[in-house]
């Protein structure tokens, strides 16, 4: 056996074919950073006892990717969108219907919904983030609580936009974590597809937004127990803005691109504690998360729409992110670019 083996390494054509097998694993030194403010929580203590601050320090400023993508729908997990379990309404949410559905958390309380989007990376709301602290989110569970069937996994990195504001709008409320270490997909941990930029989609498209949030505005910061989940048709970006406009008989433009937008009749909306959660809308038996619960004036009022950012919108902005992110691991890296989704 050894024989063999050293016979086929001495022979010209095996030799040359390992050389270009090994050239092609040798990690290359990524050429620039997606532009994204980088908080990293390794070596942050982990007793810390104060409250998240809304003024977080200057974060550090990386430069611009020239990543682009091809097949955006396809590049984050190479199966995505695809629950055990089927959407039948109601309130609560049944076990396993929303896998990609995490809770992020400071220590052990729940301040923010997000969504897995493949292995070792979660999509929040920007506005979630407050300093620089230790996050973790769990998964695998509807209760907002520990349960044995969860996992609480520590934040690695965190990617907030480098223009998010929120004088006078919010805008471009989008956040990006890395866990520490892969989570293995099952019945209740399994990530949602993210569109591409041009991904299409039409103005009273019914989708579903879920989260841990209030039940009653006005009611103590108390969350949910259990997961729950309510339909919004979408509203684009510009019909929205006009009836917010209206309804606050503003002449300032509250809702723009990059924006997308959730109506109900009055009652069913997206509440304080579902910031940062995912719309989520079924097509072609693949669930896509549209939107992250964003802002939105009180909760379930007649004629004020929920406001959502527009996943698509940002989807290069993601993808160069997570792949400059990853780019010291270029054999996962070749893999997100060029196998296609498997149901």
């Amino acid at each position: 056996m050894e024989g063999g083996l050293r016979d086929g390494m001495a022979s010209g054509g095996g030799s040359l074919g390992l050389i270009a097998f090994l050239l092609l694993l040798q990690p290359k030194p990524c050429e620039a950073w997606a532009a994204a403010s980088v908080l990293s929580t390794s070596g942050f203590p982990s007793g810390l006892s104060e409250a998240p601050r809304d003024n977080p320090p200057p974060p550090t400023r990386v430069r611009m990717s020239k990543a682009t993508t091809r097949s955006p729908f396809m590049n984050f997990s190479l199966v995505c969108g695809q629950p055990f379990m089927k959407i039948m309404g109601g309130v609560d949410a049944e076990e396993g219907k929303w896998p990609w559905q995490v809770s992020v958390r400071v220590r052990h309380m729940h301040v923010c919904g997000g969504s897995l989007i493949n292995s070792q990376w979660v999509l929040t709301a920007a506005h979630c983030i407050y300093s620089r602290i230790q996050y973790n989110v769990k998964v695998g569970d509807r209760s907002v609580y520990r349960q044995n069937t969860s996992l609480v996994i520590p934040i690695k990195t965190i990617f907030v936009h480098p223009q998010f504001s929120t004088t006078v709008v919010v805008k471009n409320d989008i956040a990006l974590l890395k866990l520490q270490h892969p989570v293995n997909f099952t019945a209740t941990i399994y990530p949602v597809c993210i569109p591409s930029e041009s991904f299409p989609v039409k103005a009273g498209t019914k989708c579903w937004v879920t989260g841990w949030g209030k039940l009653v505005p006005g009611a103590p910061d108390v969350p949910a127990e259990i997961l729950q989940e309510v339909d919004q048709n979408v509203i684009l970006y510009e019909e929205c803005n006009e009836m917010l406009k209206k309804a606050t008989s503003s002449s300032v433009d509250l809702v723009k691109r990059g924006m997308v937008c959730g109506y109900k009749e009055r009652g069913k909306d997206a509440c304080q504690g579902d910031s940062g959660g995912p719309m989520s809308c079924e097509f072609d038996n693949k669930w896509v998360q549209l939107g992250v619960v964003s802002w939105g004036i009180s909760c379930g009022r007649q004629g004020y729409p929920g406001v959502y950012t527009d996943v698509a919108f940002y989807s290069k902005w993601l993808i160069a992110v997570v792949n400059q992110a990853d780019c010291l691991h270029p054999v996962v890296f070749l893999v997100l670019l060029l196998c296609p989704l498997t149901s």
